[in-house]
């Protein structure tokens, strides 16, 4: 199997993380969402089907990712005060812009430290518990890491549009919205809107993210190892 192959594998299951795509009367607990996932996830991990089309497999995930997060409400945080300020077609086009940044960036940081189980076909998950309170719920958990370091991840979800939808994920104790928020904020005081735009279209342009030293011949093996945010900062 080719390295980008390989690389595929855990992208399927990884994206599902965050697919809660029913119904919160049929779901249950935010937990219960989550946990159901990762039995599909298994699924697309161990169908041989699109073993050899890794791209393929990638873009369909990055599409359950797309439905699973609340990205307008998570774009709107991340752009903090500048949102009010934006018109409903800016607000539009960030909230695009937004998405795919987060998708490209959070599924790749994944993919770069899971473990993967090759034998059951998943990774393990370990489910830490949750706090519901009326439409929003925190649902902690941990992954195993390579190495065999477990790494803590909070799912911060609301209930919307009849279904648990994730509003921003904290890794290791880093929200990735704050984080955003603060990236953002760096960019439209030393420059301008624009330009954060326009660093969210490079970065969201690119297939695949690498580190800055890297080059266009770069195996895909090599374009994971990264620094734990390195997918998530606009440079």
């Amino acid at each position: 199997m080719s390295s980008l192959a390989r690389l595929s594998v855990p992208l399927a299951a990884l994206a599902w993380l965050l697919a809660v795509g029913c119904s919160a009367a049929e779901a249950g607990p935010p937990t219960e969402s989550l946990r159901a996932t990762f039995t599909e996830a298994n699924r697309i991990i161990s169908d041989p089907a699109t073993a050899a089309r890794p791209l393929e497999r990638l873009r369909a995930v990055r599409a359950l990712f797309s439905r699973a997060f609340d990205f307008s409400g998570a774009a709107e945080e991340a752009l903090g005060s500048q949102w009010k300020g934006r018109t409903a077609n800016e607000q539009k086009e960030f909230t695009s812009l937004f998405s795919g940044f987060v998708q490209r960036g959070f599924v790749y940081w994944l993919a770069s430290v899971a473990e993967v189980d090759g034998s059951s076909g998943g990774i393990t998950v370990y489910y830490l518990g949750e706090a519901v309170e009326r439409d929003r719920a925190v649902v902690r958990t941990a992954i195993g890491r390579r190495g065999g370091r477990q790494v803590p991840l909070d799912h911060e979800m609301v209930y919307r549009g009849e279904r648990w939808m994730v509003r921003d994920v904290t890794i290791d104790g880093i929200s990735l919205v704050t984080n955003y928020r603060a990236q953002f904020d760096r960019v439209i005081r030393g420059s301008s809107y624009r330009e954060l735009l326009a660093r969210l279209r490079v970065r969201v342009g690119s297939e695949l993210p690498r580190p800055a030293s890297a080059g266009p011949e770069t195996p895909a093996a090599e374009l994971v190892k990264v620094p734990a945010f390195e997918p998530f900062e606009l440079r």
